[in-house]
């Protein structure tokens, strides 16, 4: 598989070896762990605070101080099974229990329950700006950057000609050679509530999130939301990614329905060569759009846990020396922490569009003219409404969605400036988009055969 350093690499270098292609990645350095990059000697990471310091605001002991105990987060549950093999847990766990856990109860679970938690599709940025706008909140202010130092009023700073945000009450930047995200620009729109928009999910439109999970913790074979293309940078321990091949990757989505029928662990499919890369703190790895991957926490850094209801400030411990400055009070607990970005922009937004095809398309052929008919006879406004809900509660977009993401970028476009031919480029690639679309609504919510 690609790798990539993120110590020299620029955005013309990535949108042609992986956005353009639709390859995966792994960028090594891309954070380090001080104020001086002592691998490359090219000093500090421009867009992310140094490890340590992200390390100590998201261990237990960290979040809790931050956040308090009570604080709810999303988290799955599996069996901790043992096994000589640790990568051989959960390859027959196709089910994983989803709920909402406070922090102090995934913390007393990671002190010693059967059962592996591993915080995942947490809003930690959203929720960390939020404690930071707060008064008297700690100051988080931790990017050593141009970035941030330039940064303008509202934590926004220039970034290839763009405006760059400051992420998570200013623990990081999103790497200029990443390029645009029009996903996430369009969810920060969002939160001005303009009426003419519908946003992605039934709930907050944000795609950041940390996932915090012990040793053999995993997730299993997908590909990411909404077709969209992901990163995810590796703040402590260390995961193993597997990947199928480009010519994996469209036999395992057709044998698996594209993603309604996908095998729960990749090693058991069968006519799909693997790639595999192990992710060091550090590493950020690129998913492509309509990708499929799987994960898996192997190694983790060892923190102090906070003792129950405690919410002293006291910074995060390594292994190393432990005992030392433990008590009998005291436990620990090995944890692989992340965090991750969906994000989106012209070299996939027509995947985008064909992956909500399909659902719209599936959906149409599970319920057809007959339920139409049964239940709203010709009522076809009841129908589309009908069909809306059901798509947005069944996979978080639906036709008002993805026409309100599509209208927001063409607008953009045309507040832009002078046209340019890169600029009619886009914009026609957008305007076919919403035209598939638009076919796809008058096929499956307005009933109109082609």
């Amino acid at each position: 598989m690609l790798e990539l350093d993120g110590r020299t690499l620029t955005f013309e270098q990535f949108r042609e070896c992986c956005l353009k292609p639709n390859l995966p990645a792994i960028i090594r350095h891309a954070a380090v762990d001080s104020t001086t990059n002592s691998v490359g000697g090219s000093g500090p990471s421009p867009y992310f605070s140094p490890l340590g310091d992200m390390q100590s605001h998201l261990s237990p002991i960290g979040v809790v101080n931050l956040f308090g105990g009570d604080h709810v987060v999303p988290a799955t549950e599996s069996p901790a099974t043992v096994a000589s093999d640790s990568l051989k847990d959960g390859i027959s766990e196709g089910h994983m229990k989803c709920s909402k856990l406070r922090l102090f109860e995934v913390i007393e679970r990671w002190r010693g329950s059967p059962t592996l938690v591993y915080v995942k599709d947490w809003h930690m940025q959203s929720d960390l700006e939020a404690v930071s706008s707060c008064v008297g909140a700690p100051d988080l202010r931790g990017v050593s950057s141009v970035v941030a130092s330039d940064a303008e009023e509202g934590n926004a700073a220039v970034c290839n000609g763009r405006r760059a945000v400051v992420h998570g009450g200013n623990l990081y930047c999103v790497p200029c050679y990443l390029g645009p995200d029009w996903m996430d620009e369009f969810c920060r729109f969002s939160q001005h509530g303009d009426s003419k928009y519908r946003y992605f999910g039934e709930e907050e439109s944000d795609y950041r999130f940390a996932y915090i999970g012990p040793p053999r913790s995993w997730t299993p074979l997908h590909f990411d939301v909404f077709g969209t293309y992901s990163w995810s940078l590796n703040v402590c321990g260390e995961k193993l990614w597997f990947f199928p091949t480009p010519e994996g990757n469209q036999t395992l989505l057709r044998g698996g329905l594209h993603g309604v029928a996908l095998a729960p662990d990749i090693r058991t499919t069968a006519g799909a060569e693997l790639w595999t890369v192990t992710q060091y703190p550090g590493d950020l790895v690129f998913v492509p759009s309509c990708y499929l991957h799987q994960v898996h926490n192997v190694k983790g850094s060892c923190f102090t846990l906070p003792q129950a209801r405690e919410t002293a400030n006291v910074a995060a411990t390594s292994c190393e020396g432990i005992e030392s400055v433990s008590t009998p009070n005291e436990s620990v607990v090995d944890l692989v922490i992340s965090i991750n970005h969906n994000w989106c922009n012209e070299w996939c937004v027509e995947r985008m569009v064909d992956a909500f095809c399909r659902d719209a398309n599936r959906l149409w052929m599970l319920l057809g003219d007959e339920v139409r008919l049964t239940l709203f006879g010709d009522d076809v406004g009841a129908w589309h409404d009908h069909v809306e809900n059901l798509l947005i509660g069944g996979t978080n977009w639906n036709f008002g969605c993805i026409r309100s993401f599509l209208v927001y970028r063409l607008q953009v476009l045309r507040s832009s400036g002078p046209t340019t031919a890169e600029g009619d480029n886009v914009r026609r690639l957008i305007e076919l988009c919403l035209g598939k679309v638009n076919e796809t609504e008058m096929r499956v919510a307005h009933c109109v055969r082609g």
